[in-house]
Formats: C-alpha cells, sequence, structure tokens
C-alpha cells in the first residue's frame, strides 16, 4: 500500500500557509483597532462638551405622554 506523501505534503502546506495568513492579518486588524480606537470611549469629554441629557430633580409629575412619545421616535428612527 502506497501513502500519498505528496498529497499530505500539499495539504499540510496548505494548511501552514492558511495559518499564518489567519494569524497575520488578525494581528494588522488588532494593531489597527488599537490605533484608531481610544482608550477609554466612556471617559469624561475633555475642553467645550455640552451635556446632552439633564436629569429633573422635581417633586411634580412628569408628562408620561411625551415620554412615550419620544421612545416611540426612537424606537422609529433610531436616534
Amino acid at each position: 500500500m502506497r501513502f500519498p506523501y505528496r498529497r499530505i505534503m500539499e495539504g499540510l502546506r496548505f494548511l501552514l500557509l492558511f495559518v499564518t495568513c489567519t494569524l497575520l492579518s488578525y494581528g494588522i486588524i488588532a494593531l489597527l483597532s488599537e490605533k484608531l480606537l481610544p482608550a477609554n470611549p466612556y471617559e469624561e469629554p475633555h475642553g467645550n462638551a455640552v451635556k446632552v441629557i439633564a436629569l429633573v430633580n422635581s417633586p411634580q409629575t412628569q408628562d408620561l405622554e411625551g415620554y412615550f412619545s419620544r421612545l416611540q421616535l426612537f424606537y422609529l428612527t433610531g436616534e
């Protein structure tokens, strides 16, 4: 019985090339994401930042219809 050494070597070479290319592309993506993304995206901004939401601490009852319409607008538009 003959073993097809040539096909086994071609398969191993393909597997080695595939693993090498996969690790290389993963390393490039990790390096790019480290360089492009901020270190802490939830850090408090510096400079002339404006607070987007202000919490209201009033004893009055809030207008629930306004909240529901804003929630519905958020679900419809995603903004």
